[in-house]
């Protein structure tokens, strides 16, 4: 049986041999399929948050992000799960001259704010390391009825008199300026835009319990969107509205439910994510972050409530973008009977509940 063995044995292991040394000259010459090296990803043309995107109408310009074609998809930006947190911090107390800041814009590395109703036909630069006033911008043509927000493009801001806590104003409108007029002039003269909701019948006073209030706007893709401050149920309605001088109707497009009274909005359109800010009845301030929306209907994308930290409580009125995923806040001074508030600018970071 041994011998059976060892013959079995030595007849198999030439083929052994072989059947290894072909395995491992195989190995050797698989030939390699040429991938060829991608290309190196270049930044858009549209610079980061903060950098000055606009020039002189003098000047070429080179090619912004409007002007590509909107099929071009928006980044994805992911969620983390419900436990990831977002903090704010108290960055310094306003000035008194802007006791009632209701709009908030960082444009050109500058901060930017504007008053309440009442206030001067004006815009006031704010130095971010300690909140003093740096510059005024008057405007010569314009009067504040009730001032409410602040939003820009590659070549405008925008200033919206269109607070109507009431429900009964007919001479609503939004302020046009040169954007560059806030880098160079102590003045500047304003376009008007003129407009009213499509879905408006009812012109009946009702103060503090009108859906037709408004304190947000953003300027995006050529068009403005406001959003409405309902004071009867905690939720916002979405409007269109034409960035040219004359006459206009605010075209409905959808309503969400913010389950709070919406103050203020911003956007970043490098990843296309809509800020939100709302307070309630009790000045418990939220913020709402919409991502992956596409066209107009900014709510058909994901929604999501920040998660605070730890809650906050004031008259936040103003929110802009300082980065990717920070914001400022900026509140009004609140006082009635013994409570009060300053009016102040917060830090806020949302990059915990991001990717």
């Amino acid at each position: 049986m041994k011998n059976k063995i060892n013959l079995l044995l030595l007849l198999t292991l030439p083929f052994l041999i072989i059947s290894c040394s072909g395995k491992e000259n195989q190995a050797k010459i698989i030939p390699q399929v040429h991938t060829p090296t991608p290309a190196i990803q270049t930044q858009s043309n549209r610079p980061s948050l903060g950098r000055p995107i606009s020039v002189p109408s003098s000047v070429k310009r080179p090619i912004e992000r409007e002007e590509i074609p909107r099929s071009r998809p928006a980044p994805i930006v992911e969620q983390r799960a419900k436990h990831g947190e977002s903090h704010y911090s108290k960055r310094f107390k306003l000035s008194n001259t802007i006791r009632e800041s209701s709009g908030l814009i960082k444009v050109d590395n500058r901060l930017w704010t504007l008053n309440d109703s009442g206030g001067k036909a004006a815009l006031y630069q704010i130095d971010e390391r300690n909140g003093r006033i740096v510059k005024t911008l008057n405007i010569q043509n314009a009067s504040n009825k009730d001032w409410e927000d602040i939003a820009y493009d590659d070549t405008y801001v925008y200033i919206g008199d269109f607070g109507n806590n009431r429900g009964n104003r007919r001479d609503l409108k939004v302020y046009k300026i040169p954007r560059a007029s806030l880098r160079t002039g102590k003045s500047a003269r304003a376009e008007i835009i003129h407009f009213s909701y499509n879905d408006q019948k009812d012109f009946k006073s009702r103060p503090q319990q009108t859906n037709y209030d408004c304190e947000a706007m953003i300027a995006y893709n050529g068009k403005l969107y406001l959003f409405s401050k309902n004071w009867q149920n905690q939720k916002t309605r979405l409007y269109e509205l034409s960035t040219r001088a004359g006459k206009h109707q605010a075209k409905y497009i959808r309503t969400f439910n913010t389950q709070g009274m919406v103050t203020g909005a911003t956007i970043n359109k490098e990843l296309n994510i809509l800020l939100l800010s709302t307070y309630s009845s009790l000045l418990n301030v939220n913020v709402w972050a919409f991502t992956n929306f596409h066209g107009s209907n900014v709510f058909n994308g994901d929604a999501k409530r920040l998660n605070f930290d730890i809650p906050l409580q004031s008259q936040v009125e103003g929110i802009t973008f300082t980065d990717n995923y920070k914001a400022y806040l900026g509140s009004e001074a609140f006082k009635k009977y013994i409570f009060s508030l300053d009016a102040t600018l917060y830090n806020l970071d949302f990059s915990g509940e991001f990717e």
